[in-house]
């Protein structure tokens, strides 16, 4: 019997050796005039010499793929025979990329229909010189509205595939965790917020943590869109007293907005708002703040303030600094207006850490632009004030939320491009110029992965390693203690 079951198996094995491809096809193989289409869209990108393999399927029904990569510096090769999901060996990857800093790789593909061969017009995979931060940051949450289930804070390997829990909402209580923050990309000084359940604004230092109760008496809510000083010592937040609603027409699906806004910074180690960084004001709503790289700026939005929402429509943030004095932990008037919002609005303001770019998101209107299909980034060059033509990097659906890596040659984009419900990260190189190259999507070991994943990337954040922080420890302190009021 066990001979039987053998010989079986070693004809199974011949049988399915001779319907497979032994090397480059060579004889009678077609000419494409195209490009093969490939998901994700991995054609022409540019990556860091440091990302996991590039994993593809090629898009629709194939008999039999053979994919041929080439390296123009070292002229090493990897090959992969097999079917439509395309999956390099990682540690040739890593060989293939290190010996090709600053070149590209030449990827031809090879794909059998009915018993033909095809060779598809090859395409480059240009290898930057630059490596991206290691890891990056990320809630993942299911694209609803006004509830919830699971959600959690998540950080992934970009040098490989593995994924790793920060703190999960099944943990503590089912709550909603948001608003995660980390100084200058360092996964040793990061926070985020916990909302009901075990609510309070958490703040990891050190390995140490710390849980506090952020509303005072003279701010309007507790502390809601954050962002790290430099120096490690100051946080400034918008607090806002947020509303929302949902459209009659399925072009649209909701609207984020506040009733009120103003900004403010907390003083970490004083426990303190301080009155003197503050922007409290009736007459205007001001949010989504940010320091510039060397912590002299205090970048923020701001609108006339109108009735809401009768008036929401109507609603366009100018994007402002005012300086910040970290000595005395004040703001110096006047208020200088970088971007008027004449016809469109501005938010999310993120000053690149060599301080030369200054990246923000662009919508119609209003400060929430996740849910609006016309939102995209802009850019300016602080050094004349020039805008930086951006059109390499967007796209005809949402591009929102956005983070630089630490060397400032890369950032991470939300981008609902795929499908337009569920945002996804795309990392982009940024040229010294300024200049984009073409944005690509987070590889997964599985290529098919983002047809199966049914939660929203919120937040991406690059970071310059892996948080060591034990989600159980978070736990503890979620559950344990109790959140220290502000002074």
């Amino acid at each position: 019997m066990k001979r039987v079951i053998l010989s079986t198996f070693v004809l199974f094995i011949l049988l399915t050796a001779c319907n497979r491809p032994q090397g480059m096809p060579t004889e009678n193989v077609g000419e494409r005039q195209a490009m093969p289409v490939i998901f994700p869209d991995y054609t022409e990108v540019t990556i860091p010499y440091n990302i996991a393999p590039l994993n593809f399927r090629i898009e629709g029904e194939k008999e039999n793929v053979y994919v041929h990569v080439s390296g123009n510096i070292t002229g090493e090769t990897v090959v992969f025979e097999g079917k439509a999901s395309i999956r390099f060996n990682e540690k040739k990857w890593k060989r293939l990329l290190a010996g090709n800093k600053g070149g590209w790789l030449t990827v031809a593909v090879y794909t059998e229909e009915k018993a033909a061969w095809n060779r598809w017009q090859p395409f480059r995979i240009y290898i930057s010189d630059k490596a991206i931060d290691s890891h990056l940051a990320y809630r993942l949450i299911e694209p609803g509205y006004k509830k919830w289930h699971i959600m959690g804070l998540y950080q992934r390997d970009l040098t490989s595939f593995r994924e790793k829990t920060i703190i999960r909402n099944d943990m503590v209580g089912y709550n909603c965790i948001n608003c995660h923050s980390f100084c200058g990309g360092d996964p040793e000084q990061m926070m985020f917020h916990m909302r009901a359940a075990n609510g309070g604004t958490y703040i990891l230092q050190g390995g140490e943590i710390e849980k506090l109760y952020t509303k005072t008496d003279k701010t309007i809510s507790h502390l809601t869109y954050p962002y790290w000083h430099p120096s490690g010592r100051y946080i400034t937040a918008s607090v806002n007293d947020i509303k929302q609603f949902f459209h009659a027409v399925k072009e649209k699906k909701i609207e984020v907005f506040d009733l009120e806004s103003d900004v403010v910074v907390y003083d970490i180690a004083k426990r303190e708002i301080l009155s003197g960084a503050s922007l409290i004001t009736r007459d205007a709503f001001e949010t989504f703040p940010s320091f510039s790289a060397d912590g002299q700026w205090l970048y923020f939005c701001s609108a006339p303030a109108k009735k809401m929402p009768d008036h929401y429509a109507e609603v366009r943030y100018n994007l402002c600094r005012v300086a910040f004095d970290a000595e005395k932990g004040e703001i110096r008037m006047p208020v200088d207006t970088l971007v008027r919002a004449d016809s469109l609005s501005a938010s999310f303001p993120r000053i690149s850490p060599n301080g030369r770019f200054m990246m923000y998101t662009e919508t119609a209107y209003g400060q929430f632009p996740i849910w609006h299909t016309d939102a995209e980034i802009r850019m300016i060059d602080l050094e004349n004030n020039q805008a930086v033509d951006m059109t390499a990097l967007n796209s005809s659906d949402t591009e929102s939320y956005h983070s630089w890596s630490s060397n400032s040659h890369w950032v991470v984009v939300s981008s609902r491009r795929d499908n337009g419900l569920y945002t996804l990260p795309y990392l982009c190189h940024i040229g010294v110029d300024g200049q984009p190259a073409k944005p690509f999507l987070m590889p997964q070991k599985d290529p098919d992965y983002y047809d199966h994943q049914l939660y929203s990337y919120n937040l991406p954040e690059l970071i310059q390693g892996e948080i060591t922080t034990s989600p159980y420890k978070i736990q503890r302190s979620a559950l344990k203690d109790k959140a220290i009021p502000l002074h």
